[in-house]
């Protein structure tokens, strides 16, 4: 009956509390009023017996695992060494911070990185948008009515035209012009003239090689203090020196009784004395003459420049290497998009012929950018370099 299955489920509670330590107490199933009475058990007891359990089940996972080999320590124990070793080398980045401060912390980390390094090679494409955007200024010139000359004397542009021109570039040249001639038109002539002057300008030097030759203007410094004391530089053509010839026949004069040129070299003697060296230095002067002249050619040539930012002296070696037809490899510390439209402009305007420009981020104050760059180069790109030119460092201020 219901009241035999109650009272039997009552004494097994009752057991079970009693082994458990449960207190608990009892009541009748309804109060006099009729209602239903439920028992109530104590919060903490059921935390204690939660306790026990769990402990109970460690205990049995204990047993399990050593019986099965398996320490279940090892994990903790892994974890505690990483953190003292995590403690001491964060003891020593601060040892160093404070000893050397933050810039030699941010000087040395690497940066050099195989995945970004960029490769601009694709001279023949400048060469044509270069020719085509050249006659199409003309063709606009003409058709607005101002009927100025083209200048075909514009040495460093047609320079750079020559130094990228190939059988491609002469044919488009010549059809161009052969268009623009049936056209008919008189108010085409200058243009027809600069696509035909061109064509011919181009066609002379394909059997010849790409050469570096400085055309741009001299120009000297010039510094100017304000009456509030500021310091302005600026740069302003020579008025005394206008072509390269003329600058090198004055900085190679010795015309004056013992003082030697502004520009010398200088040879040890055998006592240990350095003075200025003649033979040498007139040496060094045939060989500017002869760049500014005639060119050079870099043509089969690789280099490596560090330190090529904007405006640095590693840029306008690179911009001349390119010129002369050399394969560069440029790194600079400061990677970015503004950084790669710079070389690519530079590429765009200058790679001649047969030249190549890879762009690389690197900073030449850390030992594994420069590991890893000479593997780069050697290895990746198994190139043999015929030039280095480091001009890379790491930043050094107020030192004395």
């Amino acid at each position: 009956s219901n009241a035999d299955a109650e009272a039997w489920l009552a004494t097994v509670a009752q057991a079970y509390a009693a082994h458990t330590g449960i207190v608990y107490s009892s009541a009748s199933a309804t109060s006099s009023d009729g209602a239903l009475k439920v028992s109530t058990v104590s919060s903490a007891e059921l935390q204690n017996v939660r306790q026990r359990e769990i402990k109970h089940i460690q205990q049995q996972i204990a047993v399990l695992a050593r019986y099965a080999g398996i320490d279940l320590r090892q994990d903790g124990r892994l974890a505690e060494s990483h953190q003292a070793i995590a403690k001491q080398l964060q003891t020593n980045i601060d040892n160093t911070t404070a000893e050397f401060g933050d810039e030699l912390i941010t000087g040395v980390l690497p940066r050099f990185d195989t995945r970004k390094a960029r490769q601009f090679d694709s001279y023949w494409n400048w060469a044509r948008q270069d020719a085509y955007e050249w006659i199409q200024q003309t063709i606009e010139v003409c058709i607005t009515g101002v009927t100025t000359d083209v200048d075909v004397s514009n040495k460093e542009r047609l320079q750079q035209l020559q130094n990228r021109a190939d059988v491609q570039l002469v044919q488009m040249l010549a059809a161009t012009a052969k268009i623009l001639g049936a056209s008919n038109k008189d108010v085409l002539l200058p243009a027809i003239q600069l696509a035909q002057s061109l064509h011919d300008a181009c066609k002379s030097t394909l059997s010849q090689l790409p050469v570096f030759r400085e055309l741009s203007g001299l120009v000297q410094p010039k510094t100017c203090i304000s009456a509030s004391g500021e310091a302005s530089y600026t740069e302003i053509p020579r008025t005394s020196e206008r072509t390269w010839t003329d600058y090198i026949g004055h900085m190679s004069d010795d015309s004056h009784h013992d003082i030697p040129p502004h520009i010398h070299l200088r040879g040890q003697s055998k006592n240990g004395q350095w003075s200025y060296d003649k033979q040498f230095s007139s040496t060094y002067y045939d060989g500017l003459s002869d760049i500014t002249q005639q060119g050079t050619s870099f043509v089969g040539r690789t280099a490596l420049v560090t330190g090529c930012g904007r405006g640095s002296i590693g840029a306008e070696i690179v911009r001349s290497l390119l010129m002369g037809g050399a394969k560069v490899l440029a790194t600079t510390s400061s990677y970015s998009r503004q950084t790669m439209l710079f070389f690519e402009g530079m590429y765009r305007k200058y790679g001649s012929r047969g030249s190549e420009l890879m762009v690389a981020p690197f900073n030449q104050g850390s030992v594994q950018d420069i590991d890893s760059l000479v593997t780069f180069v050697f290895g990746q790109l198994d190139w043999d370099l015929d030039y280095v030119f480091p001009f890379a460092a790491v930043s050094d201020i107020g030192s004395t």
